[in-house]
């Protein structure tokens, strides 16, 4: 039998789930088990929430799968679809392939996007005789984003046609930009457009109820078009006019491409499906509204009540567990015939972590536990070990039966993750994410209780790393997320300096723990002599250290890489060691409109590009 691994992200939004459910189908129909990779958007909360969400994809080992789908476009976690990307190109044995979101070096199911975002805008122009079209863009890391975009250019350009800069606002394909778009485009054209054609439906309907909010109407007043045609977007007052991606197909045709390629057959490395549009009342096109759509929206409210109203009790119940075995009878009693089906609850190995503890507490162990198995019928505790790999214990796999990992973690510590299986999408979508957010914030709970039990809690809950003295990871993520908040409040800018202690495992293998615990105790000296009086010089994880200070100069940036290399080299001269100590650094600088998340990785790429030259150097 062959193995397919699916990542996908938010499977509780209509595309996602859909695309769920056809890979299922066509997985099962050829004969092949299935397992999803889920992601929740780190969209609106706390950045470093995402650092650990994407991370998903590590649970499973990828050398086992004979095919890997990915859906780039559905993570909604700043660098997932890069990470993920290079991650299973650099790990796999087997062939990638990418659905909607085209991604270089893998095959690839897309739309049309190009020609597709063209026929959009020609409708404006020849059918509505539309001369001032704007246009509101989506991710362009994205290579749909950049050609839906080229296309508006090119086709505005054909036409002879101007595109001033207020006719052009780049979002990122999410709902939460609307209110932004419409300030720019009243605020940056003199007249306001006659149409704004969106690269997808979440902007386009963020947008429409934006301007409806301002006293607009649609069409009589603007038009607006989306892209994806979501089931959403016929919702939606007036109903969206938009270009319908084929769901279906991309999913079979995902599982086909894999299938060709197992046994031997011509593949095509990128597959494009023709797109169709759909045009209705937002443009002017269509007058009635289809009813039937709407008796599908009332049912969804009535579905999205009975959840707000299920998970309100829910939440008190699970307030009231004090232990891991009482929150898994609480979930029994609020989760049965809710179509979640089987779930095995994998906590990690704590006794494996507290050997490592400043590594391994944002991570999973090596080896997991298997605590409790929760189903409609009933809930049984366990305590089976096995190696993480595997994803479940031996014999608790069943092949037959898609499995859904989710992940377990509250920021940066890592519970572990659930695996569901006979998951039932179309019942549980209402329910799946509020329940997993709502057993986090119980697991939180429930470690802190035992910690104060255990009196651990004045070490666990501290600002300081017990070996360097340095502030530790929590300290750091506290220092971080004042310093970017005031970056969004006041505009001032913050360095992040990335620094890693070369060597570090040579130092450990050739001399021994004790030696490498003597290194990091010396260099986390060295940088507490250079802390800045309000920011932060942090150990953050084994050999990885981080310092953060507010700055508009980069050459402070500099000269304070500068004064700790000098320590380093007096440090060096001094020491009787029979190593040298020695740290790669990399720093950039956090400004306003920039994502937290991505700062942090470019100083990591800095410093890594440090560390490569020194290993080339010594060559």
């Amino acid at each position: 039998m062959k193995n397919v691994l699916c990542c996908i992200g938010d499977v509780t939004s209509e595309f996602q789930s859909n695309i769920v459910n056809v890979i299922s189908a066509e997985a099962r129909r050829i004969g092949a088990a299935v397992m999803f990779c889920v992601n929740s958007s780190a969209r609106g909360v706390n950045a470093l929430f995402g650092a650990i969400e994407m991370h998903v994809v590590d649970i499973p080992d990828p050398t086992r799968f004979d095919g890997i789908i990915i859906a780039p476009d559905t993570y909604g976690i700043d660098g997932m679809a890069e990470y993920i990307t290079e991650y299973f190109k650099r790990e796999a044995n087997c062939p990638i392939v990418s659905i909607r979101a085209f991604t270089e070096g893998v095959y690839n199911v897309i739309g049309d996007d190009y020609n597709s975002q063209v026929s959009m805008i020609e409708h404006f122009i020849n059918e509505h005789r539309f001369s001032r079209i704007a246009y509101m863009a989506g991710r362009l890391d994205l290579e749909d984003g950049r050609l839906r975009l080229q296309a508006y250019l090119d086709t505005m350009n054909k036409y002879g046609m101007e595109v001033t800069e207020g006719m052009i606002y780049y979002g990122d394909y999410w709902r939460n930009r609307g209110d932004d778009a419409v300030e720019w485009f009243i605020r940056k054209n003199k007249e306001l457009p006659q149409a704004v054609v969106c690269a997808n439906d979440y902007m386009a309907i963020s947008l429409c109820d934006a301007f409806v909010h301002r006293g607009y109407r649609i069409p009589q007043d603007i038009c607006i078009s989306g892209y994806d045609d979501l089931e959403e977007a016929q919702f939606q007052i007036p109903p969206l006019t938009t270009m319908h991606v084929p769901q279906d197909e991309m999913g079979k045709m995902a599982v086909r491409i894999l299938k060709n390629i197992w046994e031997g057959k011509p593949q095509e490395k990128t597959v494009d499906l023709q797109l169709s549009p759909r045009f209705r009342n937002s443009c002017g096109c269509e007058r009635d509204l289809n009813m039937a759509s709407f008796q599908r929206l009332f049912r969804d409210k009535e579905n999205l009540q009975r959840s707000m109203h299920h998970g309100t009790y829910m939440n008190l119940e699970f307030e009231g567990s004090d232990t891991l075995a009482e929150l898994m009878f609480s979930t029994y009693t609020y989760v049965k015939g809710l179509g979640l089906g089987e779930m095995f609850f994998c906590f990690c190995d704590e006794e494996e972590r507290q050997n490592n503890v400043a590594e391994m507490v944002g991570r999973y162990t090596d080896h997991m536990i298997l605590k409790s198995i929760v189903s409609d019928d009933g809930v049984t505790m366990l305590e089976e070990r096995f190696d993480r790999k595997d994803v479940l214990p031996e014999g608790y796999y069943d092949y037959s039966q898609p499995l859904f990992l989710v992940s377990l973690h509250e920021k940066d510590f890592c519970f572990g993750y659930i695996a569901f299986r006979n998951l039932d999408l179309a019942k549980s979508k209402y329910y799946l994410k509020n329940m997993v957010f709502s057993l986090i914030s119980s697991l939180e709970r429930i470690r802190i209780f035992e910690e104060i039990k255990s009196v651990s809690v004045l070490r666990e809950q501290s600002y300081v790393d017990a070996l360097t003295s340095l502030p530790n990871r929590r300290a750091m993520e506290h220092t971080m997320k004042k310093l970017y908040e005031r970056l969004e409040r006041t505009g001032q800018c913050f360095c992040i300096i990335s620094i890693d202690l070369d060597g570090l495992k040579y130092i450990n293998d050739t001399f021994g723990h004790v030696e490498g615990d003597s290194a990091l105790i010396a260099f986390g000296e060295i940088l507490s002599h250079h802390s800045h009086p309000y920011g932060i010089n942090a150990r953050i994880g084994g050999d990885e250290f981080l310092a953060l200070f507010p700055s508009e100069d980069e050459s402070e940036a500099h000269q304070w890489e500068k004064a700790v290399q000098a320590d380093i080299a007096e440090y060096n001269k001094r020491s009787d060691k029979p190593y040298e100590l020695s740290a790669s650094i990399g720093y950039y600088y956090c400004r306003k409109g920039m994502n937290m998340l991505a700062c942090m990785r470019e100083a990591d790429k800095r410093m890594y590009q440090e560390k490569k030259t020194k290993k080339h150097a010594r060559k």
